[in-house]
């Protein structure tokens, strides 16, 4: 097998873990909305889990850039100057300011909200509902853009 290919595999399983994991999330989180005003232990036992998946979302983003730096550097750049790899990279970036500014946020703002159990928490959860469904929505339409990207490349 050669470099190429080996890093090309590595980008690949880093690309799954990063998709699936941001589908694993959004699944999560629609099952936290329906336990919530009824099984509120196991409602905030999903909560809890799903504090750990931007770690894994992490590590394949850490990966996939790794290896494609790499795949860039041994073809000499000559995915970089191609159409369909700049817009590609668009996608990237939308992707990680998405997650770091928006997602992060979201999720941090819910776990404090429900940790505080506050009068109004009805009316903030729904606001906050809409708003993680939009995120999760957006970046699993920027992976699929990234994918489709990828296996149909164009000049």
């Amino acid at each position: 097998m050669s470099t190429l290919s080996a890093l090309l595999m590595l980008h690949l399983l880093a690309l799954i873990l990063m998709a699936g994991t941001t589908f694993i999330d959004f699944i999560n989180y629609q099952m936290f909305w329906k336990l919530f005003n009824h099984q509120r232990k196991q409602a905030d036992g999903i909560l809890s889990a799903s504090a750990k998946f931007p770690g894994l979302i992490g590590i394949g983003a850490g990966f996939l850039i790794i290896t494609g730096v790499g795949m860039i550097a041994l073809t000499h750049g000559v995915w970089a100057q191609q159409l369909w790899f700049r817009i590609k990279m668009i996608f990237v970036l939308l992707l990680i300011f998405n997650s770091i500014f928006y997602g992060n946020r979201l999720s941090a703002r819910l776990r404090a909200v429900v940790r505080l159990d506050a009068p109004d928490l009805a009316q903030q959860l729904i606001n906050l509902k809409g708003k993680l469904r939009t995120f999760h929505l957006l970046q699993l339409g920027f992976l699929l853009m990234i994918i489709f990207l990828s296996a149909y490349k164009f000049n």
